[in-house]
């Protein structure tokens, strides 16, 4: 029945509207070949061909999996426990867009899964189409490639070699991140989840290391949370900056040219941090963007309600069950109580990384 209703909400839509068939026949061709390639981690791992760094990380990852269920209660029963080598660095490519004088996100509607502020391709060359299609109707775009993503609970999601090409301790978050969407998901509220799915995943893998008695470098986790707040300051601030630009003047060229100022302003600040803060140096590919509305809002999609989440963790003194109670409350709220009980909090009023060892 799960396979069937996947089945039902990747072609439903194409029955009900013609321009829309090429989309999801991409979708579900990308999706069932991916699938069609999985291998169970049991049988790579046995393989003695299997690359050493490879087989190590598929170990690990079948640690992190085990933990994850009865100590942050996410569902891990019949998933990630297959592989599929690729040769890409990406499993898919989202666009997002927005309208070039607001940061209003653009979304796509799905049946089962509501509105999103992406839409994801399976093929780069369709994504780039697709995001050069809106930015001729005056959009401003962005194409960035994912590692991984969740069917929800319907399939077995295969670990994938752009995965596990990650340190262990961003390889812990991911596949905690992952597990949360198929523990809870709202629709129609992509901040939400992915906001959710950051915190635990971060917090989550910390909580296993801990727990696993392994240490981590307190010095690298202390650098890596200064440099997130300062991302997170810079990209708060330059929205801030371009919200009060669009509601000040209908003139495009003089909205042109302020937006451009904004944007430089940004890159210039990113520069002078990094002095005091050397770790913000690892987000220079996001500063060598268009730092667009659409590059913006994917930022605040994955990060927005961090901070909120952050301090309900906090609130029950990093109890999960307590969380996940909390975060269930909130889910039963409308969009409009939900939102006022999230924020506003500012990523950088988020307390720095504790020691958990």
């Amino acid at each position: 029945m799960r396979r069937l209703a996947w089945l039902y909400m990747l072609t439903l839509p194409a029955l009900l509207a013609g321009c829309q068939l090429g989309y999801y026949s991409q979708a579900m061709n990308g999706h069932f070949a991916l699938m069609g390639k999985r291998e169970p981690v049991a049988a790579v791992l046995a393989d003695p061909d299997t690359p050493a760094e490879v087989a190590e990380q598929l170990a690990f990852s079948q640690q992190v999996i085990a933990w994850a269920g009865p100590h942050l209660d996410l569902p891990v029963d019949d998933v990630y426990h297959q592989y599929v080598a690729l040769e890409q660095d990406a499993v898919l490519w989202n666009v997002l867009a927005a309208p070039r004088w607001s940061l209003t996100p653009k979304t796509w509607c799905y049946p089962l899964l509501g509105c999103v502020s992406y839409r994801g391709y399976f093929d780069r060359a369709r994504a780039d189409r697709e995001a050069a299609a809106l930015a001729e109707d005056g959009m401003d775009t962005w194409v960035g490639g994912a590692i991984a993503y969740s069917t929800l609970g319907w399939f077995a999601d295969p670990l994938t070699t752009p995965m596990l090409n990650r340190s262990r301790p961003a390889l812990a978050e991911l596949l905690i991140h992952e597990l949360t969407h198929r523990r809870i998901y709202i629709a129609n509220d992509t901040r939400f989840n992915e906001s959710l799915a950051t915190l635990v995943g971060r917090e989550g893998a910390l909580a296993y290391f801990a727990d696993q008695g392994i240490h981590l470098n307190e010095e690298a986790l202390v650098q890596r949370d200064r440099a997130e707040r300062a991302f997170m300051a810079i990209v708060e601030d330059t929205r801030e900056a371009l919200s009060r630009l669009y509601e000040s003047s209908e003139d495009p060229q003089l909205l042109a040219a302020e937006k451009a100022r904004i944007q430089q302003l940004a890159r210039e600040r990113f520069q002078q941090e990094q002095t005091d803060t050397p770790a913000l140096a690892g987000y220079r590919g996001f500063f060598d963007g268009p730092l667009n509305n659409a590059q913006l809002n994917g930022v605040s999609d994955y990060n927005g309600y961090v901070p909120a989440f952050a301090r309900l963790l906090t609130q029950c003194q990093r109890d999960w069950d307590c969380f996940w109670q909390q975060v269930d409350n909130l889910a039963d709220l409308t969009d409009a109580q939900r939102k006022k009980a999230l924020g506003p909090v500012k990523a950088t009023e988020m307390a720095p990384v504790e020691s958990q060892n």
